[in-house]
């Protein structure tokens, strides 16, 4: 494995299967197991990601239960949802993104996306990847909380209050997406003579 560059990923067994089960003595007793593996492999010269704080964790729960692992050892820690509820079965890209933000903040070093058909079957291609979509703002989100990496949203904020459409297109996470879900003629019509931006700009420029 050293020889190859392989990196040893140790799973998360142990992973709750519904938000009322907290940490207990099998999570306790895994993390130990981890930890030992993982310190073996750097003695032999091969690097390790530990899996943890996987499958489904109550909200308030998520970022103690992070930082229990980040504070019990140095390695990347890999996380698999999770999910903060247990009620969103076909929608669970929607609800892990939630938790998976919160586990990126709180130092989480790999997300690992689920899809709309989690806890149903397996998934689709167009479920592949709207579940990635969904992790990707996740990550975005944790990396704006504990980096404070907001210029893609600096620049979206410029392009809005430009009034820039084809701007905001270009900048947004998924350009298709927001070009199927808007308006066709390339004007926002949520306001209409109400929008706060015409409005202020009017305002500005004073009487005339």
């Amino acid at each position: 494995m050293r020889s190859h560059g392989i990196v040893l990923s140790l799973g998360n067994s142990a992973r709750s299967g519904c938000i009322g089960d907290a940490w207990d003595a099998a999570h306790e007793e895994e993390l130990r197991s981890q930890i030992a593996l993982a310190k073996e492999a750097h003695r032999a010269g091969v690097q390790v990601i530990i899996e943890g704080a996987g499958g489904h964790i109550r909200y308030d729960r998520i970022a103690p239960t992070i930082r229990r692992y980040k504070n019990a050892s140095r390695f990347p820690l890999f996380v698999a949802g999770p999910l903060p509820t247990d009620i969103a079965l076909g929608l669970d890209h929607i609800a892990g993104c939630v938790g998976a933000s919160a586990a990126g903040a709180a130092g989480a070093d790999y997300l690992c996306s689920i899809t709309p058909a989690e806890h149903l079957g397996l998934p689709t291609p167009g479920q592949v990847r709207q579940g990635l979509l969904a992790w990707r703002i996740a990550a975005h989100i944790g990396d704006l909380a504990r980096l404070g990496l907001d210029m893609q949203d600096r620049t979206m904020a410029e392009k809005r209050a430009q009034m820039d459409r084809q701007g905001q297109r270009m900048s947004a996470l998924d350009p298709e997406a927001a070009r199927m879900n808007g308006d066709e003629d390339g004007v926002c019509t949520m306001c209409g003579d109400f929008c706060a931006l015409r409005l202020m700009r009017r305002y500005l420029k004073g009487p005339r």
